[in-house]
């Protein structure tokens, strides 16, 4: 290098700190948006959550107790003694349709279950594709706004 010659200039030109700052701002704001929309579904999606299985609880329960209802039918064991005594065969075929019907209302109480909890799930299926799409849109706005930010006013 000669004296005469000057050293190479850097051609690099960094922004103004005072912008620097401000586009941190508005990115960091960006960002706490985004994170309160995200926040907030996730919120809404607990809490229908929880009401759907409150909900399916209790319709399993009312089919519980309606398929209950008619299983249990009192009878006093000194005329469950008379019948045997009077015709053993109509108390044993008593005693078989009896456990027939018990069989058929555990079946049926078994489908009424799945019907709930299938139908249920569906309903807390669409809640959660809503939900993800919420997430999705809020994402994507905070992706496109940071990008505005770092590149408009380079």
């Amino acid at each position: 290098m000669s004296p005469k010659e000057t050293p190479p200039q850097a051609t690099t030109e960094f922004p103004p700190l005072n912008q620097i700052g401000g586009k941190t701002l508005e990115a960091v704001s960006a960002l706490a948006e985004a994170n309160q929309r995200v926040v907030g579904q996730l919120i809404e999606l607990t809490s229908a959550a929880a009401a759907e299985r409150l909900r399916t609880l209790g319709e399993l329960q009312s089919a519980a107790l309606d398929a209950a209802r008619g299983v249990f039918i009192p009878m006093n064991p000194r005329e469950a003694f008379e019948e045997l005594r009077q015709d053993p065969f109509a108390w044993y075929r008593k005693g078989v349709a009896s456990m027939l019907d018990g069989t058929q209302r555990m079946f049926k109480l078994f489908e009424t279950n799945a019907q709930i909890v299938s139908r249920n799930t569906e309903r807390f299926q669409g809640t959660a594709e809503r939900t993800g799409k919420e997430i999705e849109t809020a994402v994507t706005t905070c992706t496109s706004r940071l990008r505005e930010i770092y590149t408009a006013r380079a």
